[in-house]
């Protein structure tokens, strides 16, 4: 990916972790599937939206909590590992790296 294609596969990634959320939490029906899982159970494939030849493909292993993002290139026909990281410890923040009232604010405002 270009640098200014950064956001869009942050984006993707953020998706995907609030998609495991939702479904982790029961919110989401657990018959609905979008795909089977195969030989490797609990991982998850999405193919991000192509640009300027490069699509990036997310990994998500649940049962670990680990993001994994490879850039596909069809210009070179190549694979490349471009991210890996775990999520266990982002989901207990509460707030980080935002702009704009807090949420305790926010709560403060509405008790009002």
């Amino acid at each position: 990916m270009v640098k200014e294609d950064w956001k869009t596969g942050l984006i993707v990634v953020l998706a995907v972790v609030v998609g495991i959320l939702l479904a982790q939490s029961g919110i989401l029906s657990s018959k609905a599937y979008a795909q089977s899982e195969g030989q490797a159970p609990g991982v998850i494939c999405v193919l991000g939206y192509p640009v300027n030849g490069y699509a990036p493909i997310v990994l998500v292993d649940v049962p670990d909590q680990t993001l994994i993002v490879y850039e596909y290139s069809y210009g070179s026909d190549t694979i490349e590992l471009t991210a890996a990281r775990t999520y266990r410890f982002d989901r207990r923040l509460k707030e980080f790296n935002i702009e704009g009232p807090s949420v305790a604010d926010v709560m403060k405002e509405v008790a009002r």
